[in-house]
Formats: C-alpha cells, sequence, structure tokens
C-alpha cells in the first residue's frame, strides 16, 4: 500500500470524525460536472468547492478523467440495484404486467432518486444523462456500462416477453428510443417549460415518467404489430 504524503495525511487528519478530504472532493465534483459538464469543469473550481489544497486532486485521483470515472461509479452499483429490484418486483407479476408497467419499474427508481435522494443523488442522475449525451465521455463511462449491463438486458428481455411476434431489431429501437427520450428528460433542460408557457415543468420527473410510459405502452404495441 502507498505511504500518504504529508499533505495527504495532513488533510485526512484535518478531517478526522467527518468526511475525509477524499470524499469531499468527490462530492463537490459530482455537482459541478452535474451544473457544469465535464469541460467546463476545472479542477481548481472543484477543489475550491471542496475546499482542500489543488494538489489534493492530483494527489487521490491523478487527472481529471480519473475523476470524473470515480464520481460515475461510486453509485453505480446502488443505482443498477434499484433498478434490477424494480424490474424484479414487475417481473413476478408475470402476465399481469403492462408494458407500462415494465417501462415504469425501468424508470421510476431512477426518478425517485432524482427527487427524493438528496443533492448528491439529484446531481448524480442528472450528471449521468449529461456524460450519455456527451460525445467522448465513453472511456469515463465504460466501467458504469459494465455495470448497468444486467439491468439492460433484463428490461429488454421483459419487453421481448411482450412483443413476442416483433422482429428482433424493433425490440432493440424499442429500448433505444426510449432509453434516449429518458436521458434527455434527465437533464430537465427547460424547454417544456417555455414551450408550455409554464403549464408543464421539465422537473416534474414523476409526471413526466408516468407519460412517458403511457406513450411506449402504446408505441411498443404498436411495433410489436409490426
Amino acid at each position: 500500500m502507498a505511504r500518504k504524503s504529508r499533505t495527504g495525511a495532513a488533510a485526512d487528519s484535518q478531517t478526522a470524525g467527518s468526511q475525509s478530504a477524499k470524499e469531499r472532493i468527490v462530492d463537490a465534483a459530482e455537482m459541478l460536472f452535474a451544473q457544469q459538464g465535464y469541460e467546463g469543469t476545472t479542477t481548481r473550481a472543484i477543489a475550491l468547492k471542496a475546499d482542500v489544497p489543488l494538489g489534493l486532486m492530483s494527489y487521490y485521483f491523478g487527472t481529471k478523467g480519473d475523476l470524473y470515472s470515480e464520481v460515475i461509479m461510486r453509485r453505480s452499483a446502488e443505482h443498477a440495484a434499484d433498478i434490477a429490484a424494480s424490474l424484479q418486483a414487475v417481473a413476478e407479476r408475470g402476465n399481469q404486467a403492462s408494458i407500462a408497467d415494465i417501462v415504469t419499474a425501468f424508470v421510476m427508481p431512477v426518478v425517485r432518486r432524482a427527487l427524493d435522494g438528496g443533492p448528491g443523488w439529484a446531481a448524480y442522475v442528472k450528471l449521468l444523462s449529461l456524460a450519455a449525451n456527451t460525445p467522448g465521455s465513453e472511456p469515463h463511462t465504460k466501467a458504469f456500462a459494465r455495470e448497468y449491463a444486467s439491468v439492460v438486458e433484463d428490461f429488454v428481455g421483459m419487453l421481448r416477453g411482450k412483443m413476442p411476434d416483433a422482429a428482433e431489431e424493433d425490440v432493440y429501437w424499442a429500448f433505444y428510443i426510449l432509453n434516449s427520450a429518458f436521458i434527455h428528460i434527465l437533464v430537465e433542460n427547460g424547454s417544456i417549460d417555455r414551450l408550455s408557457g409554464g403549464r408543464c415543468r421539465a422537473s416534474d420527473l414523476e409526471t413526466v415518467a408516468q407519460k412517458l410510459a403511457l406513450m411506449f405502452d402504446a408505441g411498443i404495441a404498436r411495433l410489436a404489430k409490426g
């Protein structure tokens, strides 16, 4: 195990009994990456928000890219487990579960984390959405994709069960279009607020998720007919 430098040891000593310097850096990075994106966030800004010396950034994480990967992976197992448990609960209902139920089971754990999980989870959900839409993010999200892969396979398998006569590629199109729409929704860019004159709010994720499930229930059923 590598020995800590005096700078690192001092920082951890100063935060003993509370949050460590490393945890504060990850928390600060999570918030700033979610607000400003990867390119728009500097290591200096993260250090300032975390209230740590700039040198600790490279001490703990090496590069900004390494820190970005760490932020994305920190909550990934719990994130995937939430969705997996939700899908399993619907799967246990067998044929009684509708396509809307399956879509709801896939999206609502994410919505609940964004709305009820506190600022950290809200930032994490938004960060994942931004990362999914940012060219060049793949190297930093590859490990997350592996963590998430079994959940996607379960969901696609459940869709296939509701589309037994559909072409194989249509099952994948159904997932791709749904997931792309959901990723865009989670960014909460406010376009629906402006378009509707305030009657609809991008931040009303629970309502959006309900509408999404109903729309895709009908859309996926139509795909299944060929």
